[in-house]
């Protein structure tokens, strides 16, 4: 259901230029940055709850296990 939400101008203005750039409303400009913010906050989240793990947590030593298995060279880059 269509609602009204309240922006700034700039906003309004970024939201057009994206629109027109994009060939596509700015209904869907607005959903896509709304789903790419949503995914991002969902990704930092995820990543303070794994920071928050104890140094000698499983997963850390998971992690370290893993990481002596791979041998594809990817660290010299």
């Amino acid at each position: 259901m269509p609602t009204t939400v309240r922006i700034s101008n700039r906003g309004r203005d970024i939201l057009a230029q994206l629109s027109r750039d994009a060939h596509t409303t700015m209904t869907d400009v607005l959903d896509a940055a709304l789903e790419s913010y949503r995914r991002q906050r969902f990704l930092e989240k995820a990543s303070e709850a794994y920071a928050s793990l104890p140094a000698d947590s499983d997963y850390h030593r998971e992690i370290a296990s893993l990481d002596t298995t791979v041998n594809d060279g990817l660290e010299r880059l």
